[in-house]
């Protein structure tokens, strides 16, 4: 009998264990955002850029290999011997070594610098852009799921006076138009309901792949709306949000790639100096001593090639970065008034808003459907009440989740946290 038990919990043991994973955990903003920061693939992978960069700077510190020539000569006709490496046969050894002036080594460093620090700039940015929609899509989520609380009320309710209605009509007691016209209500509520289902599916399944969740592990997200209340833009004025924009990526990164052509511009005119290279030499038998001993220098003479074209480009290009510098300003300007004022409109329209009218809305409904079953509202009256409540309560909704998304609109335009819930 204990085998059998044992058995049994054995088989189901796999069940228990896909019940538990399938359970919703509740999920606040601040532990999406960790596990984004833990788990996201494509943060993962945008960090080994850094690395990359690192290596490349490790890469401009080091000094050129030096170049070894060996020569060995392949007939002695003094003593007709074939590849002679005694005394009397001819071998010579050549080493060479390139010498870097006029700072080309360390220019090279700083320049690799730079781009390492751009590659810096790019990931946080990245990191930025990714957080901001994971936030949007979480608040979207939100919102939509209490949506759809809206919806499984009035269709419970109305799936029971539609049960009431059919065995009324059954007697008699109703006319099939109006038993009609109650499952036509329920059913455009079912599809508007159906809807809201595809939307969240939707954002779940973005917000799993932003958090590195596995398909089978669902969540709840939760959070506190209360800082609705607490907010007040005169604390937040304006000019203090534009300081922030230079703290923005996008503008550090504009102004690093200026840094970057500055930079280049130096390299470029070190590179028209000479090429300089120094060696050293021993010939055992091939020169007018034997054991032949030389150190040499080689140095390329500039008389044609002297960078130009690379000089003049690498010019424009610090020319052309000033003006998308500009450019990325005035752009992070611009959508710092757009979101700014998109807050100030949602918070207005927010703070005139009635909130109870959610709560009043409940009592009403209930209301509605004990006076509908007595018959002392007409179907009409009926029907419009519950457009109305549907209606009312969604529009709310969207009014409070206007208010966190021009929030998080303004966290990402100025690139800091500005608003934390």
């Amino acid at each position: 009998m204990k085998k059998r038990i044992i058995f049994l919990l054995f088989l189901l043991f796999p069940v228990f264990t896909v019940v538990s994973q399938n359970t919703p955990i509740n999920l606040s903003l601040q532990d999406a955002e960790k596990q984004f920061t833990e788990h996201n693939l494509e943060l993962i992978a945008e960090r080994y850029n850094i690395d990359i960069a690192e290596a490349q700077v490790l890469q401009a510190k080091l000094f050129e290999n030096p170049v070894i020539s060996l020569e060995q000569n392949v007939y002695n006709r003094l003593n007709g011997k074939y590849f002679d490496v005694g005394k009397e046969g001819e071998a010579g050894v050549e080493i060479e070594q390139l010498i870097y002036i006029a700072g080309q080594r360390n220019k090279r460093i700083r320049l690799e610098k730079l781009n390492k620090q751009m590659t810096v700039y790019q990931f946080e940015e990245i990191l930025l852009t990714l957080r901001s929609e994971l936030r949007n899509k979480f608040i979207e989520l939100y919102y939509t799921q209490k949506s759809k609380r809206i919806y499984d009320r009035e269709i419970e309710s109305l799936s029971q006076i539609l049960a009431i209605y059919k065995e009324q009509n059954e007697k008699g007691n109703i006319s099939m138009m109006e038993k009609t016209r109650i499952q036509a209500l329920l059913f455009s509520i079912q599809q508007e309901r159906n809807d809201v289902d595809n939307q969240i599916i939707s954002l779940q399944g973005d917000l799993k792949l932003l958090m590195g969740l596995k398909g089978v592990e669902t969540f709840q997200p939760v959070f506190d709306e209360s800082i609705l209340s607490q907010i007040n833009l005169a604390f937040i004025p304006f000019a203090d949000l534009n300081a922030r924009l230079y703290e923005r990526p996008d503008v550090k990164l504009a102004q690093t790639n200026i840094q970057i052509s500055e930079a280049d511009v130096k390299l470029q005119k070190s590179l028209a100096f000479p090429e300089v290279s120094i060696k050293g030499m021993y010939d055992r038998a091939g020169n007018f001593i034997n054991n032949y001993f030389a150190v040499g220098l080689n140095v390329s003479l500039p008389i044609f090639n002297r960078n130009q074209g690379n000089i003049k480009a690498a010019k424009i290009s610090a020319l052309q970065k000033n003006q998308r510098e500009i450019y990325i300003k005035q752009q992070a300007e611009k959508e710092l008034f757009t979101s700014y004022s998109r807050l100030e409109k949602a918070l207005k329209l927010y703070q005139s808003s009635n909130y109870d009218l959610e709560h009043d809305f409940e009592i009403i409904m209930e209301g509605v459907n004990v006076n509908f079953r007595k018959r002392n509202i007409s179907l009409l009256e009926f029907v419009d009440y519950y457009e109305t409540y549907k209606e009312s309560c969604l529009q709310l909704y969207q009014t409070k989740k206007e208010v966190f998304l021009a929030m998080e609109d303004v966290n990402t335009v100025t690139g800091s946290t500005i608003f934390n819930y």
